[in-house]
């Protein structure tokens, strides 16, 4: 069987791309049941984004209908529920108490760096095989916990307590996982320079 992904439009609308599509469909889902307080339902609409991010890449391998659209999309989708998330859990309300902003800064400060940099990287240098560093997957757990324990807190009041170590340990990760990703990558494009 093929590994390589499909190109034709009769590929698009494949099991997989479907499942990832509606993903993104429940990000605003989230957002407005997180605005509304309705945080068991919003918790609910996150676990399904969860368990449709692990689906739909399963389907793509055991079904080999992987395509560059179900590539490009998936992580959007991640990236979508996830920035999200940070945004509306730092809008300070009656029935919940905000993380930090400056949190959400760093969360998504770190992405648009590393994305700026890596399109810079590709533009000047021709280098494109950026990879996912362990420590950048140890940050995306923490921050998506992170989530998840501040949905728990708002229905579970004795949760509370472990909010701002979470809060913490989140930012600690995110800042040493980007300033690895710039080191790592930076080994990556000199070897790749080197064998040109």
């Amino acid at each position: 069987m093929s590994s390589r992904p499909t190109d034709h439009y009769s590929d698009i609308l494949t099991v997989p791309n479907v499942i990832t599509m509606l993903r993104i469909l429940l990000v605003p889902v989230f957002i407005v049941l997180f605005i509304k307080d309705q945080f068991v339902w919003a918790m609910v609409a996150f676990a399904v984004a969860g368990i449709s991010d692990g689906l739909d890449g399963y389907l793509a391998r055991r079904l080999d209908c992987r395509t560059r659209l179900g590539q490009a999309l998936d992580p959007i989708a991640d990236k979508l529920m996830m920035l999200s998330g940070y945004l509306v859990m730092a809008i300070p309300s009656q029935a919940n108490i905000p993380i930090p902003w400056w949190l959400t800064v760093a969360v998504i400060g770190r992405d648009v760096v590393i994305v700026s940099a890596a399109a810079l990287i590709a533009h000047f240098t021709g280098f494109k095989d950026f990879k996912p560093s362990l420590p950048g997957k140890v940050s995306t757990v923490c921050q998506i916990v992170l989530i998840v324990i501040f949905l728990l807190a708002q229905v579970v009041v004795f949760i509370r307590p472990a909010l701002p170590a979470v809060v913490w340990l989140v930012l600690g990760v995110t800042a040493f996982s980007g300033l690895h990703y710039i080191w790592f990558v930076s080994a990556e494009v000199r070897e790749f320079r080197r064998n040109k």
